[in-house]
């Protein structure tokens, strides 16, 4: 015993010197050093925050405005379904009771003969008091059921037009939203390449600190919804050009039917090309609601999915290789984003391809800042 508390005695200054050195943080930036640095690109350096401040308001408008779009859309094809299933019984019972009329006077009721054939609907024929007189309690039953039908339609169809209308309202405002977007990025995009020198290179270091934070402190508040460790995704690069790319956390937010996004959406400039993420695998396909798509397995048995692309890097194929940084794509709007401000939909799913996936946002934040 005495052996084992003497080497523990001996172990532990390395164990702690250890994690002191793996612990440690990177020197921090101040953004007073910033402002120092970019004294001379002071005027680049307002223009580059406002121009950010506002993208980011208008991409975290532009999600909210998507998953309500998105609810809207669902609503209005459930009125529709249901307006229509009630139409078809509508229109049995309706069958129904014309067939009754007709036996009715087929077997001698002669004196419903000028109701069932001077009326000019089936509406009037069934609130004839005569028809009623003449048929049976499960065709009264029938009758009820039209009128609650004919109720519920009037009610459906009325809800569906202030659903309608809604939909017109987030696409305008979701086109307009998108158009900001856009704008501020582009600028965000060309004032950045002003920045010289030190100054662009504390600029990076302190966003890229600050997104370190933004990304712990998400991970520790959502638990499962934090996404995962740096471990499970190691030498993990951002999908296109850390400078021309914004993204907020918008796992969770609702999506049509009930669902959740399951991913972040990257917004970038048309076309800007995209980069694997990783050594690995890839696999191409095109169509459903992520239009054009690569699956990217890397060699660590991670599988990352890029969805909406406007189209995939010249010469790449299903089953080819790629390497970390090679272009394989190009930033759109297919898929279900069709119309849409152009943006990636990145997946990470730690266990494979047909593992559930988890948040990005994290991984994303460490890697593109």
């Amino acid at each position: 015993m005495r052996n084992f508390w003497r080497s523990i005695a001996l172990v532990l200054p390395i164990v702690f010197v250890f994690l002191t050195v793996v612990v440690e943080p990177a020197a921090s930036v101040t953004q007073a050093q910033v402002d120092a640095a970019c004294a001379d690109s002071s005027d680049a350096l307002n223009r580059l925050r406002e121009a950010r401040a506002v993208r980011d308001e208008a991409q975290a408008r532009y999600a909210e405005i998507i998953g309500e779009r998105e609810e809207t859309a669902y609503l209005e094809l459930r009125l529709r379904d249901q307006i229509s299933d009630r139409e078809d019984t509508t229109s049995d019972i309706r069958d129904r009771v014309i067939e009754r009329a007709i036996e009715v006077y087929m077997s001698g009721g002669t004196e419903i003969t000028d109701l069932v054939f001077g009326v000019e609907s089936v509406d009037e024929l069934m609130a004839g008091q005569q028809l009623l007189d003449a048929v049976t309690e499960g065709d009264l039953a029938s009758a009820d059921t039209l009128a609650a039908l004919q109720t519920d339609m009037e009610v459906m169809r009325a809800d569906l037009e202030v659903q309608e209308q809604q939909l017109l309202v987030l696409e305008g405002e979701a086109a307009d939203v998108a158009s900001r977007l856009e704008d501020a990025a582009a600028v965000a995009t060309s004032t950045y390449q002003e920045l010289q020198g030190e100054c662009q290179r504390l600029y990076d270091q302190r966003e890229a600190e600050l997104a370190r934070e933004r990304a712990l402190a998400e991970a520790r508040r959502r638990g499962a919804a934090g996404g995962i460790s740096s471990d499970v995704t190691p030498g993990f690069i951002c999908p296109m050009s850390s400078h021309a790319v914004s993204f907020i956390n918008d796992w969770g937010f609702p999506r049509s039917g009930g669902r959740r996004h399951k991913g972040t959406d990257v917004f970038a400039s048309w076309s800007q090309p995209m980069y694997a993420v990783a050594n690995g695998v890839v696999s191409l396909r095109s169509g459903g609601l992520g239009g054009t798509t690569i699956w990217l397995t890397a060699d660590y048995g991670v599988a990352y999915y890029y969805a909406h692309l406007s189209g995939y890097a010249s010469g790449l194929g299903s089953g080819q290789r790629v390497v970390k940084g090679q272009e394989i794509g190009y930033n759109g709007d297919s898929g279900n984003a069709r119309g849409g401000s152009p943006h990636l939909h990145f997946q990470i799913h730690p266990g494979g391809r047909s593992a559930a996936p988890v948040n990005p946002y994290p991984t994303l934040s460490r890697a593109c800042g």
